[in-house]
């Protein structure tokens, strides 16, 4: 449009036509000119920014945002956090921020904390086109979230060790040789607080005084549990499938096992990354096409690819046995759960 009004002022200071030819030529000219660059508006790219929380891998996130800002125009700032205060560290900021927050769109990499911030008011509700097919388990009845892409808590062991373990709870009899993060970092807060969920305060309790006598090792997050165990320094370590496959890339004698919680239920935790759209008082007119955009097939099968997420939100065959739990419970059995845990870890008084 600009230059279409150069043109204009250029139009005006040249000759008029010579006769036969008059004046309407020029005007003819300029009009095709202004319809053009009308046009050219309609096809360029919408342009705007965005800001993106993100405790997802930045390694895996950037390219399929890179990608959101080729097809839309919309530039997406990207705010990400360490590896041992994963969700927990941007959870705070966001809470910090909630009279004026600066996010837009926030993408979790677990879905305790998001639902936690939901349960806060920090997130609006927003029926996503795209996640028209996502199994109940996974999703916000009240809309305020939606998973896509899921992980697993798993056992992550060398190849020769894969039968050792058959269940969870059998894991005090190896915890001298044996690694997991500290209960505060990243998805393993979610899994704590899912098996004093399942168990009960009392068995939950007396799992952890196990691994403790037993002499676990405590480490700061479940990538270097999973480097660790990889490195030969532990037999098995707890963690999540996009660790193993991330040390498996340079030592193919790595594993894992997804056992059953105990001998009466079946399945581990599964953990979907969640989206949400950030309540704001004057919302981003891009951010629900963001939402749009992380909440489809297309970004589930990038994350599969990538080796972060195994399985759909939108099931399959190839699904593991999931822990059957209500997240929102768990989420609100967090801190209390993280709470009991890491002192029993510490050999403090719960």
């Amino acid at each position: 449009m600009i230059r279409a009004l150069k043109g204009l002022r250029l139009a005006r200071s040249a000759r008029v036509c010579p006769a036969g030819g008059g004046r309407w030529p020029r005007y003819l000219a300029l009009l095709a000119l202004l319809c053009g660059a009308v046009l050219s508006c309609d096809r360029a790219p919408s342009g705007g920014e965005l800001v993106l929380y993100t405790s997802i891998d930045e390694p895996v996130a950037r390219p399929i945002i890179q990608e959101y800002e080729r097809n839309s125009g919309v530039k997406v700032v990207l705010v990400t956090d360490t590896e041992a205060s994963k969700s927990i560290g941007l959870a705070e900021r966001l809470r910090a921020e909630k009279d004026r927050p600066r996010c837009d769109v926030w993408w979790g990499n677990e879905p305790f904390h998001t639902i936690r911030l939901a349960e806060e008011g920090l997130f609006a509700p927003f029926d996503s086109p795209s996640a028209g097919d996502v199994l109940p388990l996974y999703r916000d009845r009240h809309q305020r979230w939606v998973g896509n892409g899921l992980r697993a808590r798993v056992i992550i062991c060398s190849s020769h060790d894969s039968n050792s373990l058959n269940r969870l709870d059998e894991l005090p009899a190896f915890a001298g040789q044996s690694a997991m993060a500290r209960p505060t970092a990243g998805t393993t807060a979610g899994h704590v607080a899912a098996l004093y969920e399942v168990w009960g305060t009392e068995r939950a309790d007396a799992f952890f005084r196990a691994l403790r006598e037993g002499g676990i090792t405590l480490l700061g997050g479940n990538g270097p549990v999973a480097e660790a165990v990889a490195g030969g320094r532990f037999r098995f370590g707890l963690t999540d499938n996009d660790d193993v496959a991330h040390v498996a890339r340079h030592n193919n004698s790595i594993t894992f096992r997804i056992p059953p919680v105990d001998s009466t239920i079946d399945g581990t935790l599964m953990i979907p990354t969640t989206v949400a759209l950030v309540a704001k008082p004057t919302e981003n007119p891009h951010a629900r096409s963001l939402v749009d955009y992380l909440l489809s097939s297309d970004v589930e099968r990038k994350l599969i690819e990538a080796r972060f997420a195994g399985w759909s939100v939108r099931g399959g065959d190839t699904q593991p046995p999931a822990m059957q739990i209500d997240y929102v419970q768990v989420a609100r059995r967090l801190p209390e759960a993280i709470r009991r845990a890491t002192a029993i870890l510490d050999a403090r008084a719960p």
